[in-house]
Order: structure tokens, then C-alpha cells, then sequence
């Protein structure tokens, strides 16, 4: 019998050290929920419109004065150039260009190089 009572007084013990008596119950601390910002709102830009006369106030770009030689013109090619804007703006055709310079691949064009351009038939 006293086996039952000392067996009852330890889960009483037990049961009593799982009880929050003496010390601190934890509290709840919330936790933050974000709350949604608003972007900033940008002005609105309203373009300042272009003058009538844009062209007039556009330097254009000059091309390097052709050198006359013995078989016709010489000419310097420049960046952006290409073998048909330079045979256009010397009326001959792209392959008398080509054939007068030797040209084997008109893709390699190089700023800096100088190009024969033929006489006009």
C-alpha cells in the first residue's frame, strides 16, 4: 500500500514540475505583418517639339574630297561606309568599283582604306 502512495506522490511531483508555478509563462509576441507600400509617382514628361526647320540646323557631314588620279579618283573610306553608297555617290556602278580596286570580298570594306573610283563611261 504504501508502494501506491509513494508512486502517487511521485506523478503528483511530476505533474507539479510541469506546472508553471514559480516561474515565467512565455508570452505571444505578434508578429509584424507588412503592409504594402505605394510607389512613388513620377511627373509626366511632356516632350518639347522639334523646330520646323530641323535640316537647316543639322550640319551635314561632308565626304572626303576625291584625289584625281591617272585610271580616275581616289577616295578615303569612311566609318559607315560601304561599296554601294560609294558608288552611288560617285555614279559609277558597284562592280566597276569593285573591279577597278581588286576587291575579292566587298564585305571587308575598312575605314582608312583608299579606293580607286573609276571614270565614268
Amino acid at each position: 500500500m504504501w508502494r501506491l502512495g509513494v508512486v502517487s506522490l511521485l506523478v503528483v511531483l511530476l505533474a507539479a514540475g510541469c506546472l508553471p508555478f514559480g516561474r515565467a509563462t512565455p508570452t505571444v509576441t505578434p508578429t509584424l505583418v507588412p503592409t504594402p507600400t505605394s510607389l512613388p509617382v513620377l511627373p509626366v514628361v511632356t516632350p518639347t517639339p522639334a523646330p520646323a526647320n530641323l535640316s537647316s540646323m543639322t550640319p551635314t557631314p561632308t565626304a572626303p574630297a576625291a584625289q584625281p588620279t591617272g585610271e580616275g579618283t581616289t577616295y578615303v573610306v569612311q566609318p559607315g561606309d560601304t561599296l554601294y553608297t560609294i558608288a552611288v555617290r560617285f555614279g559609277v556602278s558597284l562592280q566597276a568599283l569593285i573591279e577597278a580596286n581588286r576587291i575579292e570580298d566587298p564585305n571587308q570594306l575598312q575605314a582608312g582604306q583608299v579606293l580607286v573610283i573609276p571614270r565614268q563611261q
